[in-house]
């Protein structure tokens, strides 16, 4: 298993806190400490559940963390298109920040497929263990 700092999930993650955080500096000030700061935040947030779905013990746990993941990246979109939608980012800011989250929520739908056929392999393991028992 790699370590989550060797994944392009997580490197397209930092890459995306690190522009969004430029971002925020220069947003008005009365959105930039509230749904600013809560955005910011969420990627974080987003960028910590990375790590924990690597390190999950399962591959049925790991698709319980990768779905609440997909939730995570969902709210991050919408947060989004409510920062452009107030003025506070450009529209071409904007595209770029949906094109992360695009390329993010590419790399965890694949995530996702693998780790959902690998829990139903591990499923049909153990279904023939306890058979043959």
């Amino acid at each position: 298993m790699a370590q989550y700092m060797h994944l392009d999930i997580y490197k397209k993650a930092y890459e995306f806190l690190v522009y969004y955080s430029c971002l925020l500096v220069h947003m008005q000030r009365e959105y930039r400490y509230t749904i600013g700061e809560k955005l910011l935040n969420l990627i974080i947030e987003f960028i910590v559940s990375i790590y924990k779905a690597n390190d999950a013990k399962t591959s049925t746990e790991r698709v319980e963390a990768i779905k609440s993941m997909m939730e995570k990246i969902k709210q991050i979109g919408v947060s989004l298109r409510l920062v452009n939608s107030l003025k506070n980012i450009s529209n071409e800011k904007y595209l770029n920040c949906c094109m992360h989250v695009e390329e993010i929520e590419k790399q965890l739908a694949g995530w996702l497929n693998y780790t959902s056929k690998n829990a139903q392999n591990e499923r049909n393991i153990q279904y023939k263990v306890i058979k043959l028992k």
